[in-house]
């Protein structure tokens, strides 16, 4: 997929400092390693932008800070959603 001008434009618009910031309260909410959290469980709980969540999460999950760990059904729309961990073996 490509990225349209403006989703370019609004990604280069983002200091560093805000993408720290943000990555930051994504990785506070994981307090247990068994702790799994969907995007929009993250979103909920941070008040992040589900879109801002999207970028953050994908990339800690490049930096090996998060990783994959299963999936769960959303109660409203029936869709299976990844959830996302700490890496197994990583300290909370």
């Amino acid at each position: 997929m490509r990225a349209t001008r403006t989703q370019l434009a609004g990604c280069d618009s983002m200091t560093g400092t805000k993408r720290c910031t943000q990555k930051q309260m994504i990785l506070n909410l994981f307090y247990s390693p068994h702790m799994t959290l969907t995007r929009q469980e993250i979103a909920d709980r941070t008040n992040l932008r589900l879109s801002s969540v999207c970028g953050r999460v994908f990339e800690l999950i490049e930096d090996g800070a998060l990783k994959v760990r299963g999936s769960q059904k959303c109660a409203a729309t029936g869709v299976y959603n990844d959830t996302v961990g700490l890496p197994e073996g990583v300290a909370a």
